[in-house]
């Protein structure tokens, strides 16, 4: 009997929905959300000194594994900050060259460009999608001053080898963590095993108080300069009316801060969930030809699991393209992207600027980059905090999307 997919009529294999995110149960506002911003409300410290900025970026810290934590107002401007902290930059002089990967979201470049930075896209690892360490190497030129890896959808980039090459070249690594929180290399956070690391507490982000940002790091000086972009130029602990470097106001709010901090201490429990269901469905889908679950590097000892990133093969789904696999899956009730669309650098601004500025951004081959942007889909993070039935939903589905193309 011919298979009826829910596009064409037929009962959806999904009809539970999927845990809402953030995940805020009333009982948690009651106990502890609820009276922390009462508090912040009635102190009537909502800004300056940020106590309770203060406070969650030590937390922060903590949990990372770094010396030092500045919160920020935004992931865009945490990179920023990472980036004028780790290489002393002022904002005035060409600071030199940037590497980044060709598959990461746009905040990645725009924060290095804003940095007066030219910027190199190089090509992508073709199974865990993190930068390249060899096209690091082949793009490094005498501009080069600063790798930027991305620990994309939650899966550490190759840090030894790119802090290998860093060391070796004179250059400096700040980690974009965005979609990364919680993730380990080798048994270390991610944002601790750079120069600096940059994170982002966006709406859709593991960690999330709607925007904010953090800036971590095991450097003194490199926090200070953090500091003074974040707070006008003034120094951790000086006076209020002297400004030792020129700096901008990106002071984060106190109501955030207090958010944020009840919301990290679930975080790993969060975390070791979606590995849970991650794990369990990359095992389901190795059974399965045409999709190809996430390949975890040896040195990956947790997925932070932001993304749980598969690449489509259409001659496995009876020559269907992308596009139509991705419509049925979400008809069957399986929530769905296909991700980037294009290599960044493809991108109609980053075009618009390449054009106008030459030399301002050079793309190196991206093959891989290339590759996974036609064939890649996601799922989010907040359905890996769902069920082993919402997980067999998912096989499901797409089993029966399958049988359903061949069969045509």
């Amino acid at each position: 009997m011919a298979v009826k997919l829910a596009k064409d009529g037929g009962t959806p294999v999904h009809t539970t929905g999927w845990p809402h995110w953030p995940q805020n149960p009333e009982a948690l506002w009651d106990q502890a959300v609820g009276p922390a911003l009462r508090e912040v409300f009635l102190g009537a410290v909502e800004g300056l000194p940020g106590t309770r900025a203060k406070q969650f970026a030590a937390n922060f810290a903590r949990y990372i594994g770094t010396e030092y934590g500045v919160m920020m107002p935004h992931g865009t401007d945490s990179i920023m900050a990472a980036l004028t902290g780790a290489l002393d930059l002022d904002g005035f002089e060409d600071s030199g060259e940037a590497i980044l990967p060709n598959y990461t979201f746009i905040a990645t470049a725009s924060a290095a460009l804003d940095r007066r930075f030219t910027v190199t896209f190089v090509d992508i690892d073709p199974e865990t999608f993190t930068i390249s360490p060899s096209a690091v190497e082949e793009a490094i030129t005498d501009r080069t001053r600063v790798i930027v890896p991305v620990h994309i959808g939650g899966h550490p980039a190759h840090m030894d080898a790119i802090n290998e090459i860093a060391k070796r070249r004179g250059l400096k690594v700040v980690e974009d963590c965005a979609q990364a929180h919680g993730a380990e290399y080798m048994g270390r956070k991610v944002g601790s095993l750079g120069d600096a690391g940059a994170f982002s507490f966006q709406s859709s982000k593991n960690l999330t108080s709607g925007e904010g940002g953090m800036v971590t790091t095991n450097d003194a000086d490199t926090r200070d300069r953090v500091v003074a972009f974040m707070d006008v130029g003034r120094r951790p602990g000086g006076a209020r009316w002297e400004y030792p470097r020129i700096g901008w106001n990106y002071r984060p709010s106190e109501y955030l801060a207090a958010l944020l901090d009840i919301r990290l201490a679930v975080l790993e429990e969060q975390t070791q969930r979606r590995n849970e269901n991650a794990n369990y469905l990359i095992k389901r889908f190795d059974e399965m030809p045409g999709i190809t679950p996430p390949r975890l590097a040896p040195y990956t000892t947790l997925h932070g699991y932001h993304l749980f990133m598969m690449k489509y093969d259409s001659d496995e789904f009876g020559g269907r393209p992308r596009g139509e696999f991705l419509e049925a899956l979400a008809a069957e009730g399986i929530a769905c992207t296909s991700g980037y669309g294009q290599p960044l650098s493809r991108e109609a601004g980053l075009q618009h600027l390449s054009a106008k500025y030459p030399g301002l951004i050079r793309e190196m081959p991206c093959p891989n980059a290339e590759e996974v942007c036609a064939k890649s889909f996601w799922f989010y993070q907040n359905m890996l905090l769902g069920t082993r039935d919402d997980m067999n939903d998912i096989v499901e589905a797409i089993a029966k999307i399958q049988q359903a193309f061949r069969e045509r």
